[in-house]
């Protein structure tokens, strides 16, 4: 029903509660959505940065935070809907906040591209949003994964893998 259809008493009889039960928990309505973006925001951003501990070659780096964004969006497909429609429904500090999140997650993965460059592994064309259009490829390709039950997750991981190193004109790389 989205943040603005569903009220906290709504909420309360589905969880079959008291209203006044559920201001125990929350202060607000708009605080349990700002917790709801936040954890999901987080919970991302320790699954990438996870996935790239691991790995030392910038294209190891880049496959596997690849294959940690959408593997976590497309098993979090609820929740990701949720940080993307109801961002706008949250106070404007906590948007910079949410915000800030996101920015760690982009710039994890404009480092890997700028180490990938350093280490002649990575020759892009640069501009401002290289990173700002990988993640929308990642964040559609999660969408189309979760929306579609006949879309093949492996496939589509290894398929990007393979557009965004080419994108990237990694050195005659085999994904």
């Amino acid at each position: 029903q989205g943040y603005q259809g569903v009220s906290l008493r709504k909420l309360a009889s589905a969880l079959g509660i008291q209203a006044g039960s559920l201001y125990n928990h929350i202060a607000s309505k708009q605080d349990l959505l700002f917790e709801l973006i936040d954890e999901h925001e987080s919970d991302l951003l320790d699954a990438l940065e996870t996935s790239v501990l691991s790995n030392a070659k910038p294209l190891e780096k880049l496959l596997a935070y690849i294959r940690a964004h959408i593997d976590f969006n497309v098993g979090h497909a609820h929740r990701r809907s949720i940080a993307q429609l109801e961002f706008r429904n949250l106070s404007p500090s906590q948007q910079r906040l949410i915000l800030a999140t996101r920015k760690t997650q982009a710039n994890i993965l404009a480092n890997i591209v700028q180490q990938g460059i350093q280490q002649h592994a990575f020759k892009p064309i640069r501009f401002n949003a290289t990173e700002t259009l990988l993640l929308a490829m990642l964040n559609e390709a999660a969408l189309m994964i979760s929306a579609d039950s006949n879309t093949a997750p492996d496939d589509t991981i290894s398929s990007l893998q393979r557009i965004i190193t080419a994108l990237l004109r990694a050195d005659s790389v085999k994904v």
